[in-house]
């Protein structure tokens, strides 16, 4: 598979597999958007519900949430900053 790129260039995981839904993060967030009809601003805070990277049985983490904990909040809670629209 593949066969044709150079092996410098070929990373361990950057090639698609049948396998990729696995290896997929799946998170969850809010955000702001301003309308300054000359830019949009846009503020969005967000983290994860399934870490990938985690051994297999212990990657979706809906019962790790802890808000309350500030270590947890540096580890998880992504802020954003972003101007015009995502696409």
């Amino acid at each position: 598979m593949h066969d044709d790129l150079d092996p410098a260039a070929r990373k361990e995981g950057s090639l698609f597999s049948n396998h990729f839904l696995k290896d997929l993060l799946v998170g969850t967030g809010a955000g702001l958007r301003f309308d300054l009809s000359f830019v949009i601003l846009r503020f969005d805070l967000a983290f994860p519900l399934r870490k990938p990277w985690l051994p297999e049985g212990q990657r979706w983490v809906f019962n790790d949430l802890r808000f309350g904990s500030p270590g947890w909040r540096k580890e998880n809670l992504v802020f954003h900053v972003a101007i015009g629209y995502p696409f």
